[in-house]
């Protein structure tokens, strides 16, 4: 039976499940792609500075292992040109349509099939993959005045190519992933830096190095060896799941690790205090980081912690009154982590949207499926992201799921698989038990994770290995194919 896809998105979930599908048999796959290049995130954050915080040889397809990584957590650069590369080697890089968004997405019960509205005219596939990415829209906050600054203000995940930051009073608002990477990167360049902390995050030092070209060669001829590194790595992170998921000693190594790593770069007893969380560790995300703190001591750079006020036009206010006179500000300050599909509207049967099916709260069986929503499936959907590990792991896992639902269909001759609503009841109701262990309910803070409920629509609440196991197949006890 001939079949087609159209996959939404072409950042490592896209490109991961278009793999999958064409290992599956499946030649017509379109995959759409609003931005100008593959990779998602890692087109998008070209901010200075920008890299993984999991080494290369684990953020990486299994499949697609990379001797030539230049150093143990690769820049923005390298990992941009991997996602590409690997898009080029297994065939779907001639799939992708740039420059195209997908607005709105209907299913077609008598024609067994997905209408897909795009900015360049409609699609048609019998599968839909939905791998908008969970980072990908920006959180501005709403401070009072925001639109007021004069100068240039912009979302880190924006960055002006043409930003030239030298001789410039710059302030950066947020203390979070991307502000570790891009302050140590422009410190130096601007004539000063002005951080604006709301809550320090734990940190860990980041033990990266470059990879002489003696080791990439080694990696190259003995692939094993780049492989042994890559299950190490997996082996101690999903150690460390242990304390995010009701186990909490587990981390108190990790918060004494952060605490000396905070007395070792920081002899200041005041500034330590300021930067130490009051929060247990692994409720917010852990950060890695080697040249954050000593960069923050540096006398061009300044750490302020009272709140702002508003927003002038040439610099911002705080609580207190004071003022920073600024020329650029740069926003750090995360995304819409809570938009799984976002610009996307996805409507099922009987006219039912995916925005109704959720009713505020984003939830899908194991992030990937919907009843309702025939041969419909998430990439990255709601609670699948991994509090140790990485992302891509889970990513790989999710594509081997969609390669097996088209495999499904074919041998049965069906035309379609659905997951069952009473799967999907006892998975929920499984769900929520589980995450009212973990220490993202239970760590003291509020952080992206969670909504303003204090729901948490992002995390997977267990170990990846066991993700995997749940969802390499598929199962006729969860799905009707038809």
């Amino acid at each position: 039976m001939s079949r087609s896809a159209v996959v939404v998105g072409a950042g490592f979930g896209g490109i991961a499940a278009a793999i999958a599908l064409r290992r599956a048999g499946l030649r017509d796959i379109t995959i759409l792609e609003r931005g100008g290049a593959v990779g998602g995130v890692w087109h998008h954050n070209t901010y200075p500075g920008a890299a993984c915080d999991v080494p290369s040889s684990l953020y990486s397809y299994s499949f697609a292992p990379n001797p030539r990584w230049p150093r143990r957590f690769a820049a923005q650069p390298d990992i941009q040109g991997y996602v590409e590369d690997t898009a080029r080697r297994f065939g779907v890089l001639d799939g992708v349509r740039f420059g195209v968004e997908a607005t709105r997405a209907d299913w077609d019960a008598d024609g067994v099939l997905w209408d897909v509205e795009t900015s360049a005219g409609p699609v048609k596939g019998s599968l839909l993959i939905a791998a908008c990415g969970q980072l990908t829209r920006p959180e501005i906050p709403d401070l009072r005045g925001v639109r007021d600054f004069a100068g240039p203000a912009f979302h880190s995940s924006r960055w002006p190519a043409d930003m030239d930051l030298g001789g410039l009073n710059v302030g950066v608002v947020g203390t979070g992933a991307s502000a570790i990477q891009l302050v140590p990167a422009i410190a130096g360049t601007a004539r000063t830096v002005t951080v604006f902390q709301r809550t320090p995050p734990w940190i860990l030092p980041k033990f990266d190095r470059a990879y002489r070209p003696a080791t990439q060669s080694a990696f190259a001829r003995f692939p094993a060896l780049q492989g042994a590194g890559r299950l190490a790595w997996w082996t101690f992170l999903e150690a460390a799941i242990a304390g995010f998921v009701g186990h909490d000693r587990a981390l108190t190594p990790l918060a004494a690790a952060a605490r000396a790593h905070l007395r070792r770069q920081v002899p200041d007893a005041a500034l330590r205090e300021r930067l130490l969380p009051d929060y247990r560790i692994g409720c917010k995300r852990i950060l890695l980081s080697s040249d954050w703190y000593p960069t923050l001591m540096r006398e061009d750079v300044e750490l302020v912690t009272e709140p702002i006020r508003r927003i002038l036009s040439g610099g911002i206010e705080l609580a207190d009154g004071a003022t920073r006179d600024l020329d650029v500000v740069i926003f750090g300050t995360g995304f819409q982590a809570r938009e799984f599909v976002a610009p996307l509207q996805v409507t099922g049967r009987d006219g039912r949207t995916l925005a109704q099916a959720w009713d505020g709260l984003p939830t899908a069986w194991h992030g990937l499926s919907v009843p309702g929503f025939p041969n419909f499936f998430l990439m990255y959907g709601p609670n699948t992201y991994g509090g140790s590990g990485s992302a891509i792991y889970m990513i790989e896992s999710q594509a081997l799921h969609v390669g097996a639902a088209a495999r499904a269909l074919d041998s049965a001759g069906a035309q379609t698989v659905e997951l069952r609503a009473g799967a999907f009841t006892a998975f929920e109701r499984e769900l929520r038990a589980l995450q009212q262990k973990t220490i993202w309910a239970t760590g003291g803070c509020s952080s992206w994770y969670l909504d303003e409920q204090g729901r948490d629509p992002t995390n997977w609440p267990g170990y990846t290995y066991d993700y995997r196991r749940r969802v390499r197949a598929i199962n006729p006890a969860s799905y009707a194919l038809t």
